[in-house]
C-alpha cells in the first residue's frame, strides 16, 4: 500500500503529554517511557513510545531521540507492517516538528524512530514557549495499517508526570552586618528529612567587594534535579531577584555555589530599605524532582477526531467543546472583518505596487519579527508603513489573511513556495508548517528541483531530506535534461544527493 493511500485511511492516534518536562534528569542513553497501549483495530498489537531527552547514544547527545516500540508481549503476528509518524505538537494541535511517515515491519520487541529528532536546546531554551507551555511536552504518534485499512478512527490519550516538589519560604539572616555563616535546611514534605542544605557566608570578590555566597548541597541521593531561585525582600514586601543564574543540583552535581547580585556593602548602604533591624530577608523558591514518575492512560475515543485540548482533558462534555469551537469561529470572523474592512489600521505593508493596511498589535502578536520592528528602536516603530519589496502582492495578501484568520485557502504550488518563504522570513511558524505540509504532499517530477532549492535556501534540513529521498526513489530523474542542468547550476546540492545514493 503506498503512502498516499495510507495517508487517506483512518489511523490510530496516540497523544502523550509529559508534564514538568524541563525537570527530566535523564542523562545520555536514559529514557522516558510512555504507558503501553494496545491498538484494538490492528490485531490488538501492543506498543509504547520512548523519549531520550539527551539522546540515545554518544552521537545523538545534543538531540532528543524519539522511538516507537512494539512490546515483546504484543499480540498479533511476529512481523506487523505499519506506516507511522512521530511529532511534537503545540496546544492547538499544530505540528511543531514536521512529522514524516515511515513504513516498517515491526517484530515483537523492536523499535523504529529518529535518533536526532530535534535538538534538545531547541525545546528547552530556544523555543521553550512553543514546545513547553506550562512545562508540558505533547508528543504524538499516528499509526496506519499497511495491510488492511481500519474502518474507524481510534485515539488514545496518556499522561506522564515527572513529580516535582515545590517549596517556597522566607529566610532571615539576622545581625547581617556582622554575620559569618547562616545555614538553612530544605526538608522533604513527605518525610521531613533534609534534602538540601544552603550555606550563606560572606566572601571577598575580585573587586574587593564582599559578596554573599551561597553553597547548596544535596543530602538525599533521590534528588535527581533541583532548581533554586533567590529574591531579596525589601521593607515594602517587594521581591527583587538577587541571583545571576539559578542554582541547579542533579545526578552529577551534588554541590553547587553562586553569589547574590547585591554586595554586602551595597546592602548596608541601603540598609533602611533592605536591612530593617539589621535583618536580611530572603525569599527562596526550590523545585526538586526525586525520580518519581507517574503515568496513566487517561482516555480512549473511537470514531471522531478530538482536538488536542480534549487530549489534555480540561473539559469532558462535547457540548462545551462545540461551544468553544463556535466561539473560536466567531472570533475568526470578527478578525477577518477587521482585516477586510480596514478598521482602525495603524500601519501598512507596502510592496512595489500596492499597500495593505494592517494593525501593529495583531502583526506583533503573530510574528516576533514584526513585534521587534514595532517595539525596538527600528524605523518601522515610528513609521506608517513597512517596506516589503521582496514579496509580491499575492503573497503579502495571503500572509495577512493567515495572520488574521489562520487560514490558507486555495493554496497552489507557486503560492505555497512564496508563502513558505514569507513565513520563514517573519517567523510565523504555524504558517510555515502549513506550507511545508502542502509542499511535501505535492512534490512531483515537475517541481522537485524548485523544492530542493527552496529547502536549501531556507536551511530546512527536514524538507531537504524529503526531496532528496524523493529523487533517490525516482531514478528516472537522473536521466532527464533537468537533472543535467541542475548538476551544472547547483553542483553542491547534486553532489549531496549522489553521496547519499552511494551510501544506500
Amino acid at each position: 500500500m503506498d503512502s498516499e493511500g495510507i495517508s487517506e485511511n483512518k489511523c490510530f492516534t496516540f497523544t502523550w503529554i509529559i508534564e514538568n518536562y524541563s525537570y527530566s534528569w535523564h542523562k545520555n542513553g536514559e529514557l522516558i517511557s510512555s504507558p503501553a497501549f494496545v491498538v484494538d483495530t490492528m490485531a490488538k498489537t501492543k506498543w509504547k513510545l520512548v523519549l531520550y531527552p539527551k539522546g540515545d547514544d554518544e552521537e545523538t547527545k545534543d538531540f532528543i531521540s524519539f522511538y516507537l516500540i512494539r512490546e515483546k508481549d504484543s499480540k498479533g503476528p511476529n512481523k506487523f507492517e505499519i506506516s507511522f509518524d512521530l511529532s511534537f505538537l503545540a496546544t492547538d494541535g499544530s505540528v511543531l516538528v514536521p512529522d514524516d511517515k515511515s513504513a516498517y515491519a515491526f517484530k515483537k520487541g523492536y523499535d523504529w524512530g529518529e535518533g536526532e529528532f530535534i535538538r534538545h536546546d531547541e525545546v528547552l531554551k530556544i523555543r521553550k514557549k512553543d514546545f513547553l507551555p506550562e512545562d508540558a511536552l505533547i508528543a504524538r504518534c499516528r499509526i496506519w495499517n499497511c495491510i488492511r485499512a481500519v474502518k474507524i478512527e481510534e485515539h488514545c490519550f496518556a499522561r506522564t508526570r515527572i513529580v516535582v516538589e515545590r517549596k517556597s519560604y522566607l529566610w532571615n539572616i539576622k545581625q547581617f552586618s556582622s554575620f559569618q555563616k547562616s545555614i538553612y535546611q530544605i526538608t522533604s514534605a513527605s518525610n521531613g528529612n533534609s534534602i538540601i542544605t544552603l550555606h550563606f557566608f560572606p566572601k571577598i570578590g575580585q573587586t574587593n567587594e564582599t559578596l554573599i555566597s551561597i553553597e547548596a548541597k544535596a543530602n538525599d541521593q533521590r534528588v535527581k534535579l533541583s532548581i533554586l531561585h533567590l529574591y531579596l525582600v525589601d521593607t515594602s514586601g517587594k521581591k527583587i531577584e538577587c541571583l545571576c543564574e539559578e542554582i541547579a543540583l542533579d545526578n552529577d552535581i551534588k554541590t553547587a555555589s553562586s553569589a547574590l547580585t547585591f554586595s554586602k556593602e551595597k546592602l548596608l548602604e541601603d540598609k533602611d530599605w533592605y536591612l530593617p533591624d539589621d535583618i536580611l530577608q530572603l525569599y527562596c523558591e526550590c523545585a526538586t524532582a526525586t525520580g518519581i514518575v507517574l503515568e496513566e492512560i487517561e482516555k480512549i475515543t473511537y470514531g471522531y477526531h478530538p482536538s488536542i485540548l480534549e487530549g489534555r482533558l480540561y473539559q469532558d462534555d462535547f457540548a462545551s467543546k462545540k461551544s468553544s469551537s463556535d466561539l473560536t469561529k466567531i472570533l475568526q470572523e470578527n478578525l477577518e472583518s477587521l482585516y477586510k474592512e480596514y478598521l482602525l489600521c495603524d500601519t501598512k505593508l507596502k510592496t512595489k505596487t500596492e499597500s495593505f493596511p494592517a494593525h501593529k498589535s495583531i502583526l506583533s502578536a503573530r510574528s516576533p519579527v514584526f513585534k521587534a520592528m514595532f517595539t525596538n528602536d527600528m524605523r518601522e516603530k515610528n513609521s506608517e508603513c513597512v517596506i516589503i519589496e521582496d514579496l509580491d502582492d499575492d503573497t503579502v495578501q495571503r500572509m495577512l489573511l493567515y495572520i488574521y484568520t489562520a487560514t490558507v485557502p486555495d493554496l497552489q504550488w507557486d503560492s505555497a513556495c512564496n508563502l513558505y518563504a514569507a513565513a520563514d522570513k517573519y517567523e510565523i511558524l504555524s504558517l510555515k508548517c502549513e506550507c511545508s505540509s502542502f509542499l511535501k504532499d505535492n512534490i512531483s517530477q515537475d517541481n522537485w528541483c524548485d523544492f530542493l532549492i527552496l529547502a536549501d535556501l531556507h536551511q530546512d534540513e527536514n524538507l531537504k531530506s524529503i526531496v532528496q529521498d524523493y529523487i533517490s526513489n525516482h531514478k528516472d530523474i537522473f536521466h532527464t535534461n533537468e537533472w543535467k542542468h541542475f548538476m551544472k547550476t547547483n553542483l553542491n546540492l547534486a553532489a549531496d544527493i549522489m553521496y547519499l545514493k552511494c551510501k544506500e
